[in-house]
């Protein structure tokens, strides 16, 4: 088969069920120091920012910052050391990717990557895994995607994207790339700049996204 198409998933939302104890590991640190952050407002704008990121939009201490971003990512594995739940539907996908390149992109630090992807048994399914550090710029900028692709030796157009939020699509389409969204986190109202959006990954057929043969994608 010819092995040109790619599949570029997001991590957290999309394979793992964490966004709730990321949310609730933001929560408790920026309550710290005397910042409110409710779960609308998490799931609405936050969610696809860096634990940096966040720290530097909310806190208005810059030396503040560092701490609260190592705080909130300490919180984050006690919170998980119990197990991290998995979506089993984008798991399965993941497991039909036989014939493609496949490729992570998450904005989660390389350590909790690769805790997740171990903890699972998933890690040898990816030919390139793209973390924050790996990049100047996360989403919704489409750094991210674009250095994916180019690990995996693949155009950008010939990859298709597999997100849970509002930037994680901007930064898909940036990118250039088709993009399927699954309504794990987000309202489907919140996805519709995808290409399509699922409730769930069960059912994507990949091949109707991105046929076989160079044709790019129209959407």
């Amino acid at each position: 088969m010819n092995n040109d198409r790619a599949v570029i998933f997001d991590m957290d939302g999309v394979l793992i069920n964490s966004e709730p104890l990321h949310f609730l590991a933001t929560q408790e640190v920026l309550a710290m120091y005397g910042v409110a952050m409710s779960e609308a407002d998490y799931f609405g704008r936050y969610i696809v920012y860096s634990d940096w990121e966040i720290m530097e939009l909310l806190l208005p201490d810059a030396s503040a910052r560092p701490a609260a971003a190592q705080a909130k990512s300490r919180r984050y594995l006690e919170l998980v050391a119990s197990g991290i739940p998995p979506f089993p539907d984008g798991l399965g996908l993941l497991m039909r990717t036989d014939g493609w390149r496949v490729a992570l992109a998450t904005g989660s630090m390389r350590h909790e990557a690769e805790l997740a992807l171990g903890s699972l048994g998933i890690r040898e399914r990816f030919q390139a895994i793209v973390t924050r550090e790996d990049c100047v710029n996360g989403k919704p900028n489409p750094e991210p995607f674009l250095r994916a692709a180019s690990g995996l030796g693949v155009s950008p157009t010939r990859c298709v994207v597999i997100e849970d939020s509002p930037g994680g699509i901007q930064a898909a389409k940036a990118a250039g790339m088709a993009c399927v969204a699954v309504t794990h986190s987000c309202a489907r109202a919140q996805l519709l700049e995808a290409d399509l959006v699922v409730d769930d990954l069960g059912n994507v057929d990949l091949r109707a996204l991105l046929p076989e043969g160079g044709g790019n994608h129209a959407g």
